[in-house]
């Protein structure tokens, strides 16, 4: 149940079961109807993608507050739990929204061990996904901002690989196209600042693609 008083850094066993799945799904279904009337939607790469629902961590450029749906539409509805800035839980609306979605609150000055072991916790299920924005924060500009070894570090302790995706908002003949580029799964070398910078560089390139193709 729903508990305002709850540190939503810690996830429970009840968020990552059928019904947090069927909530999740709901939430992203009616955003696709949203994004496929405002926007003209395209998304490649899906067949890097598993089949099924499996543990990895989504890690993707940030550009706007509707990332998280648009993610989690253009990898077929896979359970994603989000990690999300604490700002985002300050509303009760907030609060029981992202509580629903299963989402791990996270202090962006200092993380707390409860976020790292909800994350940990999030990629030993076997069928949910780890999503974070390795930047930090939402990009003021079109450039793919430094990631953060956050990515890396819960990819190698979890044993599981990264799967990074590109988003992109480009204008063509006056209709804001919504470009989504999914790219190949990154195993853990075991070298985080090296796979940092792999995820970083393919999280670029996928961009730079979305931004670029026609």
């Amino acid at each position: 149940m729903f508990n305002p008083k709850w540190n939503y850094s810690q996830i429970s066993d009840s968020q990552l079961t059928w019904p947090h799945m069927f909530y999740q799904w709901l939430c992203i279904r009616t955003m696709e109807a949203y994004f496929l009337c405002k926007y003209k939607l395209r998304i490649k790469g899906r067949e890097n993608k598993p089949k099924g629902f499996h543990s990895y961590v989504v890690a993707c450029n940030h550009i706007s507050l509707l990332d998280p749906s648009l993610v989690s539409l253009a990898l077929d509805y896979q359970p994603i739990a989000y990690l999300a800035k604490i700002e985002l839980y300050e509303r009760f609306w907030l609060r029981l929204y992202n509580w629903g979605m299963s989402s791990i609150a996270v202090n962006r000055d200092k993380m707390e061990l409860s976020s790292f072991k909800s994350a940990l916790k999030v990629l030993k299920t076997g069928k949910w996904a780890l999503g974070i924005f390795p930047e930090g924060t939402r990009s003021k500009t079109e450039e793919v901002g430094q990631a953060k070894r956050g990515v890396a570090y819960f990819s190698c302790s979890a044993k599981v690989p990264v799967l990074p995706l590109g988003l992109a908002q480009v204008e063509r003949n006056g209709k804001i196209h919504l470009e989504v580029r999914i790219g190949k799964m990154i195993p853990c070398d075991g070298d985080m600042d090296s796979m940092t910078h792999k995820i970083e560089e393919a999280i670029h390139t996928l961009v730079e693609q979305a931004k670029n193709e026609p």
